[in-house]
């Protein structure tokens, strides 16, 4: 089984119809919490999928959210590894910055 990693920003977001889509194609979905859990795992790392969710943050609001400059190094690593990788809103202004 592939495993999909969900980072989201707030407690009650999730891949909404993503999630069914990805389950259909053999993935184990799981979520990390950008402000609490460590973004710097192996389990991260190595997941076959990695999405960054969306939130009510900017992507240059590093000042006021110190876990932007965690998840940007997680972006890059995905991005210089050629791992796949998700963006949604947030999460792709992340992949684009």
């Amino acid at each position: 089984m592939k495993t999909a990693i969900a980072i989201r920003h707030l407690d009650f977001e999730d891949l909404g119809t993503l999630e069914p889509l990805l389950q259909a194609r053999d993935y184990t979905i799981e979520y990390v919490d950008a402000t609490r859990d460590a973004l710097n795992t192996r389990a991260v790392d190595t997941a076959d999928l990695l999405v960054v969710l969306g939130g009510p943050i900017g992507a240059f609001d590093d000042e006021a959210y110190p876990f932007i400059v965690d998840e940007l190094a997680l972006v890059r690593r995905r991005l210089d590894g050629h791992r796949p990788l998700l963006g949604i809103c947030l999460g792709a202004q992340l992949i684009a910055r």
